[in-house]
C-alpha cells in the first residue's frame, strides 16, 4: 500500500512529467487501473477504504478532467460493489452492508468534487488575481509614461522632478494634520541661469488674418506655424517658452549652458523669417516676423497653483520682449550684449531700436539688424518646405487674390504633430519599451519546476517553506484575521459527510439509545451552525414603500430593509470554536456506536476501565466465537465513519492546516487505540487473523487511516499554498492599484493645469485625441489684471538672491489669486495665463455649443458681471497682501467682451489659449488703463450698468492699433484708495 500511495503522488504530477495531454491521461488511466484492481486483492472487508484514498486521489490530484475523473470514479466503485456482490455469501445483513459500502464510495465522489470545485475556484481567483496585478503593473508604467509626458510638454525635466516629488508629499500628507506643517510661503519653483540668449518674436498683420478665419482653420494655422517653429528651436538647441496669442519666444542655454546660445538664437530667427516668408508668397497675405533678442540672466520656472506656464523673468527678458517690439518686420533686432557672443559670424548694422521703442531710447540701447545671408543655409534633415525659387516667381502674379484658407493648406502640409500626440496609447505602448514584456513573461511563463507544488513550497521567500508561514509577522495576523465568505459551505458539506456517516451506521448497526442520542445531538448542532452561517450579512427586503406602480410596471422600490452583521464571516476565532465542535462531535460520534455495544452486549464488560488497561492488541487472545458474529460484521462499519469523520476534518479548508493535522493524527490515534483495545474490533481481527501477504489487519487498518491522513494533508496543505499566495497577490494588487491611483491623481493635476476640465476630456478621450481641440464662442468676458509697480519693487542685487526674493512675493501673489478659482461662485472663470505680473482669465469657455438668443444674451450679462465681481475680489486680495508685506500694488485691469476662438496649438508644448478682436481689445484696456481701476469699453459698460453697476466714462481713449475708443472705469470699493 506504501508503494501504491506513491504512485498515486506520481501520477499526480504526470502532466509536468509528460508533454503531450494523452500522454498525461494515459498514464493517469494506468496508474489509477493498476490501483483499482490492486484494491480488489485486498479482500472485500477492507476493500472500501483503500479505494475511498484511490477516488479522492482521482478528483483532486490526477491530471485528468472533471468528466474524466467522474467516468473513472465510476467504473472503479461499480466494479468493486459487482466484485463484493459476487464474491459476498447472501447473509441477512447482505443489502445493507452492500448499500453502506456504495454510500461511502459516493462519499468518496463528493468529497473529491467538493475538494475539485474549491481548488478549482481557488486557482482561479489566483489566476485572476495575478493577472489583474500585472494589468496594474502594466498600466502603472503607462500612467508614469503618461504623467512624464504631460509634465515635460509643460516644463523642463529638471524643475517635473521637483513638482512631482512636491505632489506626492502633499498627497501623502493629504489625510494628517498639517497644522504644524504650514509654511509661511507656498513652494516655488524657480531656478536662476546666467548667460543666456532670450528670443522673442511677433508675427506682423497676423490679427487681422485671424478674423477672417474659421475658428478650425485658425487652431489649425496656429498649431502648423508654431509646430513649425518648434522644430527649428529644436534644431537650433532653443527651449520655447511660451505663446502669446501670435507671439513666441524661446531661450538658448536652458537648461544646459551653452557657450554659442546667441548664434542659436540668430539662426533660429533667420529660419522663423524664411519659413513665413514662404507662407507669405504661398498664401498672399502680408504677414511677416518681427524678431528681437537680447543676451543676459533669467529667472525660470512656474509660478501659481493653476494652470502652471514655464516662464522666465528678469530685466533682460523685459528687454528682450521691448527688442521685440522695437524691431522691424522681416529682420533680427539684437542687443550689443548678443553682438558680443556673435564672434563676428553674421553681418549687422545700426539698428535705432530707440527710434521705434521708447524703453529702448529711455535705457540707451545700442541696438543692431542682422544682415540677412544671401542664401539660407539649412541642415540635412530639417523639417521643411521646400519650394522652388522658379515655382514661387512662376505663381507670384496670383498669390494676392488668394483666400484665407489658401494659407491654412500650405501651412497644413508642413505636418506638425497634434497636441497630446505623445501621450495617445500607441506612443505610450512604445515608450514602455522591453521592461513591461520581460516583467510579463518573468509572471507568467512557468519555470521548469512550476508543476512541482513542493518546489514551489520551498522556493517562496514570502512563506517559511516547513510551516508556510508569513516571514512577517503583520502578514500572517492580516492573513488569519480576514474574512471567510465560504465558510457556509465547509459547514454544508461537514453536515452532509455527517448525514451519509449516520446512514451507514443507523443501517448497519444496532439502532440503541446512544446511537440516535449523539446522531441527533450532533446534527441539531450542525443544523444550528448550518442557520446561523446562512443568516450571517443576510438581507431582508422590506414591502415596497409605495404601491403606485412605477414606470415600466415595478411596484415601488423596495428599501433597504434589514441586514444582519457578518459576524461568523469576520471573526477568525468564532469559526474555529464552530470548527472545533463540529470535529469534536462528529468523531464522537463515528465511535459511540461502538462503545455502546461494548458496553451492552459483550460478557464481562462493565465499566470502561476494564477495556482501557487492554491497550495493546498484540497481547489479546480473545476467541472470536465468542461474540455474536453480526456484530463483528459491523466493525468495518465503524472505520468507514473514522475515514469520514477525517475527511470531514479537512473540508475546512480555510482552517490552517497544521491544526487539521493535529485533530487528524490525535482523531486517528484515538480510533485505533479503541479498535486495539475493544473486544468487539478484537473479534473482527481475529476472525480474518491471516490480513494481506501475512500482515495482521491492525496494523492494514493503521496504515490504510494514515494513508488517509497523509492524503488529506497534503490536499490541505495545497489548498493552503493557493489561500496564502492568493492572499499574496491580493496584497500586492492593493498596494500597486494604491500606485495607479496616485499616479492617476497626479495626471489629473497635471492635466488640469494645463487645459480647462473639458478640453482634458477632449483628449483623454480616444475617438478625439488625435483631433485638434478649437471652438468658437460669440459671448466670452475676457479680462487682464496687471501690476504695473511690480517693476518699480522688482530689483536684481544680492539682497534679494539676484531677483529670486521679489519673484516669491509675485508668486504669492498669483497664488492667492488662484485660491478665489475654488470658490463654487467662479467655478465658471477659467485661467488662461499669467504674463509677467499679469492675470489673464476669461469667463464663458464651457463645452459644447451655446443656447439660442435669449440663453446668449443672459449669459453674456452673467459673464461679464462674475468677471467685475472677481475683479473686486483681486483688489481684496491684494489690499491684503498689500498689509502684511508693507507694499503699495496695484491692480490696473481691462475688462471686454464678445466672440473669441479657443483652441490647443503646440505639438512639443500643448498650450491653451483664446484668441480674437476681444481678446486684443481686452489686453489694450489694461495697457492704457489707470492703476486701482478697471477700465471697460463701452459695450461692456452698457452692460454693467443695465444691471446696477455704476461706471464712469472716461471719454474717448487712444487704444494702440484700435484707433480711439470711447472708455469706461468701472467703480469699485477700493477706487478712492
Amino acid at each position: 500500500m506504501t508503494a501504491a500511495a506513491l504512485a498515486v503522488f506520481a501520477a499526480a504530477q504526470s502532466a509536468c512529467l509528460l508533454r503531450s495531454d494523452l500522454a498525461a491521461l494515459a498514464a493517469s488511466l494506468v496508474v489509477t487501473g493498476i490501483l483499482g484492481a490492486g484494491t480488489v486483492a485486498l479482500g472485500w472487508p477492507t476493500a472500501p477504504l483503500p479505494l475511498f484514498a484511490l477516488l479522492l486521489a482521482v478528483h483532486t490530484m490526477m491530471p485528468i478532467s472533471r468528466t474524466v475523473s467522474l467516468i473513472v470514479a465510476a467504473i472503479l466503485t461499480i466494479a468493486h460493489l459487482t466484485l463484493a456482490i459476487c464474491w459476498r455469501p447472501e447473509s441477512s445483513a447482505f443489502y445493507t452492508q452492500t448499500g453502506a459500502e456504495a454510500l461511502f464510495l459516493l462519499c468518496a465522489t463528493g468529497a473529491g468534487l467538493y475538494y475539485r470545485h474549491m481548488t478549482e475556484a481557488a486557482h482561479h481567483d489566483t489566476f485572476v488575481g495575478t493577472r489583474t496585478c500585472i494589468e496594474s503593473r502594466v498600466k502603472l508604467e503607462c500612467e508614469k509614461e503618461q504623467q512624464e509626458q504631460l509634465l515635460l510638454s509643460v516644463i523642463p525635466a529638471y524643475i517635473a522632478a521637483e513638482v512631482k516629488r512636491s505632489i506626492m508629499l502633499k498627497m501623502a500628507d493629504a489625510c494628517q494634520d498639517m497644522s504644524n506643517k504650514q509654511t509661511r510661503f507656498h513652494e516655488m519653483y524657480v531656478q536662476r541661469h546666467n548667460n543666456v540668449s532670450i528670443l522673442y518674436a511677433d508675427i506682423v498683420n497676423f490679427t487681422p488674418l485671424s478674423e477672417q478665419l474659421s475658428a478650425s482653420d485658425l487652431v489649425m494655422t496656429l498649431n502648423e506655424l508654431f509646430g513649425r517653429f518648434d522644430q527649428i528651436a529644436q534644431d537650433n538647441q532653443c527651449m520655447r517658452i511660451k505663446i502669446l496669442g501670435d507671439c513666441y519666444y524661446c531661450v538658448s542655454g536652458l537648461p544646459v549652458s551653452r557657450p554659442n546660445h546667441a548664434y542659436n538664437c540668430v539662426n533660429m530667427g533667420l529660419q522663423m523669417i524664411e519659413a513665413i516668408r514662404f507662407v507669405r508668397e504661398a498664401s498672399g497675405f502680408n504677414v511677416d516676423m518681427r524678431i528681437g533678442i537680447h543676451t543676459g540672466n533669467v529667472l525660470c520656472g512656474v509660478l501659481g497653483l493653476r494652470k502652471w506656464q514655464f516662464d522666465v523673468w528678469s530685466d533682460d527678458v523685459t528687454l528682450a520682449n521691448h527688442m521685440e517690439s522695437g524691431g522691424v518686420p522681416g529682420r533680427v533686432h539684437i542687443t550689443k550684449a548678443t553682438l558680443l557672443q556673435l564672434n563676428d559670424r553674421f553681418q549687422v548694422e545700426a539698428g535705432d531700436g530707440g527710434q521705434r521703442e521708447g524703453y529702448l531710447a529711455d535705457h540707451k540701447v545700442e541696438t543692431f539688424l542682422i544682415v540677412p545671408p544671401a542664401k539660407l543655409k539649412t541642415e540635412d534633415g530639417t523639417r521643411s518646405s521646400s519650394i522652388s525659387n522658379s515655382a514661387l516667381k512662376a505663381d507670384q502674379a496670383g498669390l494676392r487674390n488668394r483666400s484665407p484658407s489658401k494659407m491654412t493648406k500650405y501651412v497644413e502640409c508642413w505636418g506638425a504633430d497634434k497636441p497630446f500626440a505623445n501621450i495617445t496609447e500607441s506612443t505610450l505602448a512604445k515608450n514602455i519599451g522591453l521592461t513591461s514584456i520581460s516583467m510579463i513573461e518573468s509572471n507568467l511563463l512557468p519555470s521548469k519546476n512550476a508543476c512541482l507544488e513542493c518546489k514551489k513550497w520551498l522556493s517562496s521567500e514570502e512563506l517559511n517553506p516547513v510551516l508556510l508561514w508569513f516571514r512577517k509577522p503583520h502578514q500572517e495576523t492580516d492573513y488569519r484575521n480576514q474574512p471567510d465568505p465560504h465558510f457556509q459551505y465547509y459547514v454544508l458539506c461537514a453536515t452532509a459527510l455527517f448525514l451519509c456517516m449516520a446512514a451507514i451506521q443507523v443501517a448497519t448497526m444496532p439502532r440503541t439509545i446512544a446511537l440516535w442520542g449523539a446522531y441527533g445531538a450532533t446534527l441539531m448542532v450542525l443544523l444550528i451552525f448550518l442557520y446561523l452561517c446562512s443568516m450571517d450579512g443576510f438581507c431582508i427586503r422590506r414591502r415596497p414603500t409605495s404601491m403606485t406602480p412605477a414606470a415600466g410596471g415595478n411596484t415601488g422600490d423596495y428599501d433597504s430593509g434589514l441586514c444582519t452583521d457578518q459576524v461568523i464571516s469576520s471573526s477568525r476565532w468564532i469559526r474555529l470554536a464552530m470548527f472545533l465542535i463540529s470535529v469534536v462531535l462528529i468523531a464522537s460520534c463515528a465511535v459511540v456506536s461502538l462503545v455502546d455495544m461494548e458496553l451492552k452486549f459483550l460478557p464481562g464488560i462493565t465499566t470502561p476501565s476494564a477495556f482501557i488497561n487492554q491497550t495493546s492488541f498484540l497481547s489479546l487472545s480473545l476467541e472470536a466465537s465468542s461474540v455474536d458474529d453480526s456484530l463483528v460484521k459491523s466493525v468495518p462499519s465503524y472505520l468507514y465513519g473514522s475515514v469520514l469523520s477525517l475527511a470531514t476534518i479537512s473540508v475546512f479548508l480555510r482552517v490552517g492546516f497544521l491544526l487539521k493535522l493535529m485533530l487528524m493524527l490525535a482523531v486517528t490515534t484515538f480510533h485505533l487505540a479503541l479498535y486495539s483495545g475493544l473486544q468487539l474490533a478484537h473479534s473482527y481481527y481475529s476472525k480474518w487473523h491471516n490480513g494481506f501477504e501475512g500482515l495482521p489487519h491492525q496494523f492494514m487498518t493503521a496504515l490504510l487511516l494514515a494513508i488517509m491522513v497523509t492524503l488529506l494533508h497534503v490536499l490541505d496543505r495545497q489548498i493552503e499554498f493557493t489561500s496564502r499566495t492568493d492572499f499574496l497577490w491580493k496584497a500586492k494588487l492593493k498596494v500597486e492599484q494604491e500606485e495607479v491611483e496616485t499616479m492617476r491623481g497626479i495626471n489629473k493635476i497635471l492635466l488640469e493645469n494645463i487645459l480647462p476640465a473639458h478640453v482634458a476630456e477632449h483628449f483623454l478621450d480616444k475617438r478625439n485625441s488625435q483631433e485638434l481641440y478649437h471652438e468658437r464662442y460669440s459671448c466670452i468676458a475676457v479680462m487682464f489684471a496687471s501690476i504695473p509697480n511690480y517693476k518699480e519693487f522688482y530689483d536684481e542685487n544680492d539682497v534679494n538672491k539676484q531677483g529670486l526674493e521679489c519673484l516669491r512675493l509675485l508668486n504669492e501673489i498669483i497664488c492667492d489669486f488662484d485660491k478665489l478659482l475654488l470658490k463654487p461662485k467662479f467655478s465658471g472663470i477659467e485661467k488662461i495665463k499669467t504674463i509677467g505680473s499679469t492675470y489673464m482669465l476669461a469667463s464663458g469657455l464651457r463645452p459644447g455649443k451655446e443656447g439660442g438668443t435669449g440663453d446668449a444674451s443672459r449669459q453674456q450679462e452673467h459673464n461679464v458681471l462674475i468677471l467685475v465681481d472677481f475683479a473686486v475680489a483681486l483688489m481684496t486680495i491684494l489690499d491684503q497682501i498689500n498689509r502684511e508685506s508693507f507694499q503699495r500694488f496695484k491692480l490696473r485691469m481691462g475688462l471686454n467682451h464678445g466672440p473669441v476662438i479657443a483652441g490647443v496649438v503646440g505639438a512639443q508644448k500643448p498650450q491653451y489659449d483664446i484668441w480674437g478682436n476681444t481678446v486684443n481689445v481686452a489686453s489694450r484696456m489694461d495697457s492704457c488703463g489707470i492703476m486701482g481701476r478697471l477700465q471697460v469699453t463701452e459695450g461692456t459698460a452698457k452692460i454693467l450698468m443695465a444691471s446696477g453697476y455704476e461706471c464712469e466714462c472716461r471719454g474717448p481713449t487712444y487704444v494702440k492699433g484700435k484707433g480711439t475708443l470711447t472708455t469706461y472705469f468701472v467703480k469699485t470699493p477700493f477706487d478712492e484708495k
